[in-house]
């Protein structure tokens, strides 16, 4: 009988560790065939063709594919797209196994035509063309911030304005490397739907698929397989600790039909945060669809927002 007991708890510890390690850390790195396949599902599907068309629309633009190393010795790749007498430059940080295409087709014409900005479309770590096998949830894409804004910098000269923006898990790197001095460029940021923490949002996901499992049990040997693997740990950063400590100014978006990343987390952060701060709350919006559903609304705070801090 107790090796049956054995046999089972060792079954689950190595289902565990294969959930966390290949499902959920393992980076994604979309081919126009799987990101066609991806934006076909449901929940897409309101902005499968601008996202499909985000891609021609860079390439027919000026652009150039830049690299960074990061701190721990990974090739990071992004796309910037220059626009001539820029008010300034957007770095946009996509989610959680997520790519610019998704997150940003969307608002990239606003931001390049409309505005006028010059935009640099990061991928991140174990993303698109960005080297690495596994994300870690912002704890070390929050390094990369500093990583990119710094190049940028040093690219554009001290005086060219740089806003950080990221949605849901870029939202959450650009607010954990809030507290950092960055280079005089930086402005601003732009967190759309960003969790608190890696235990939070793991937390978060797992009591709402599987609302039967022990998750307080469960969520120490998920930050064991992290620390082991992708060498991060679930309690490592958090936004709240992070928007404590900025001077940033922060514009906070979110939906409050966000049934991925609770609306809450993003009020908390904003209720946390000691710096110049603004928050937009979307009636019904689900997760990353803020622009969508009310498109009128958040232009005008996006357009005051970076007009205030860039001009």
């Amino acid at each position: 009988m107790l090796i049956w007991v054995i046999f089972v708890l060792l079954a689950i510890f190595l289902g565990l560790g294969y959930y966390v390690i290949h499902l959920a850390v393992t980076g994604r790195r979309y081919t126009q065939e799987s990101l066609a396949a991806q934006l076909d599902k449901p929940a897409y599907r309101e902005i499968r063709e601008t996202s499909l068309a985000s891609t021609g629309w860079v390439a027919s633009h000026a652009h150039e594919e830049l690299h960074v190393m990061s701190y721990d010795g990974k090739l990071l790749h992004a796309t910037f797209l220059p626009k001539e007498h820029a008010k300034g430059t957007i770095l946009l940080f996509h989610g959680y196994k997520s790519c610019w295409q998704i997150d940003f087709g969307l608002v990239l014409p606003y931001y390049y035509d409309t505005l006028g900005y010059s935009l640099l479309l990061v991928d991140q770590r174990a993303h698109g063309l960005s080297q690495g096998k596994y994300l870690t949830f912002g704890v070390r894409e929050r390094m990369d911030v500093i990583s990119w804004a710094t190049y940028m910098g040093q690219k554009l000269g001290q005086d060219a304005p740089l806003i950080l923006g990221g949605l849901s898990m870029g939202a959450t790197t650009v607010l954990m490397a809030s507290c950092f001095d960055f280079p005089a460029n930086v402005r601003a940021i732009i967190a759309d739907c960003g969790f608190t923490s890696p235990y939070e949002i793991a937390k978060s996901v797992l009591h709402r698929d599987y609302p039967r499992l022990p998750v307080g049990l469960l969520l120490p040997i998920c930050g064991l397989f992290t620390r082991l693997y992708a060498g991060f740990g679930l309690h490592d950063a958090s936004t709240l600790d992070a928007v404590r400590e900025s001077r940033y100014p922060i514009l906070f978006i979110h939906g409050t039909g966000d049934t991925f990343v609770p609306c809450e987390m993003t009020k908390e952060a904003y209720a946390a945060c000691t710096s110049e701060k603004e928050l937009i709350l979307v009636d019904s919006a689900e997760h990353g669809k803020s622009y969508l559903v009310e498109k009128g609304r958040v232009e005008e705070a996006l357009c005051r927002f970076l007009a205030t801090h860039t001009e």
